[in-house]
């Protein structure tokens, strides 16, 4: 039986960003190891209408602000690869040190364009380190295309979420 590694918490308005975090922090009262990065945002500013974005990354004082301001005209996205790319060569480093979890906080455009943390999600994959993380309505069918069998969908429940850990663990350490 193929068990999902891969759970992404689908979420439209609710507050993922401070989901994700209360989450993390009962996993890691629990003494697991968590490593990842939890996105949070600023306020709107004058040249843009849009809040900064930081990714502060699981275990560490690291904060790579992800957006970059480019103008009140703009309509686009305003991600900042390069920061990101800089995150997940980061995260990537720390996956060999007793990670348990990795933890995303997007599964966005960028990975379902086949950028952002894709190949980070992959690196943890082969490493049997699960990994979690939300989903836009917008990137549901990217999201099941690139995990297939090995993913599943999570409801924005701490016990969902704590029992698919617990047991993804456990089919993880038998392997």
């Amino acid at each position: 039986m193929i068990y999902p590694v891969l759970a992404a918490i689908r979420f439209d308005d609710e507050d993922i960003d401070g989901f994700l975090e209360q989450t993390v922090e009962t996993l890691v009262k629990q003494g697991r190891m968590v490593r990842g990065a939890l996105q949070s945002r600023g306020e709107a500013g004058d040249q843009c209408h849009c809040a900064d974005m930081d990714l502060h990354v699981i275990g560490s004082d690291r904060v790579f602000r992800i957006s970059q301001s480019l103008g009140n005209g703009s309509r686009g996205c305003r991600l900042h690869p390069g920061a990101l790319a800089e995150c997940a060569a980061l995260l990537e480093s720390e996956l060999n040190g007793g990670v348990e979890l990795l933890v995303l906080n997007r599964f966005g455009r960028g990975e379902s364009e086949g950028r952002g943390f894709r190949d980070l999600i992959g690196a943890a994959m082969s490493k049997g380190i699960p990994v979690l993380t939300a989903l836009r309505p917008t990137y549901y069918e990217a999201w099941a295309s690139f995990g297939g069998e090995l993913a599943c969908d999570l409801p924005m429940a701490k016990d969902a979420v704590l029992e698919w850990f617990d047991h993804t663990r456990k089919i993880c350490n038998a392997a």
